[in-house]
């Protein structure tokens, strides 16, 4: 169960949507949080520095090394990603928040030209 954070209604799984959604009780438009850009760096740093260091330990050398560094960053950084999940998920659970865009982004909101500073 899941709270809304701004009038408190309880939602099932089955209420919550992928992106933006409306909250059952209030009608508040409702998102998950966005994984911030820190956290996307760590992972594919993370990711290519545990793809050449594991082989590396392992005592591959030269043109070996870079080759199974090349197959080995999808399956590291899979890995490296659903850990780095599970561990933000238990650590730092995700509350819901206010989406700031009411229609999620998807409708181009066109305005009229901007007022004149030159009027007396």
């Amino acid at each position: 169960m899941v709270t809304c954070p701004v009038c408190g209604w309880l939602m099932r799984k089955g209420d919550i949507r992928r992106g933006g959604f409306a909250c059952p009780g209030c009608k508040e438009r409702l998102r998950w949080p966005e994984i911030s850009g820190y956290e996307h760096a760590a992972l594919v740093v993370g990711g290519f520095l545990l793809a050449f260091l594991i082989p590396y330990w392992m005592g591959a050398q030269g043109n070996n090394l870079l080759w199974y560094a090349i197959a080995l960053i999808l399956p590291i950084s899979l890995a490296l990603g659903a850990a780095l999940g599970v561990l933000r998920a238990f650590l730092f659970p995700a509350k819901l928040e206010r989406d700031p865009t009411p229609d999620g982004g998807r409708i181009l909101d066109i305005t009229g030209p901007p007022d004149s500073s030159n009027k007396p």
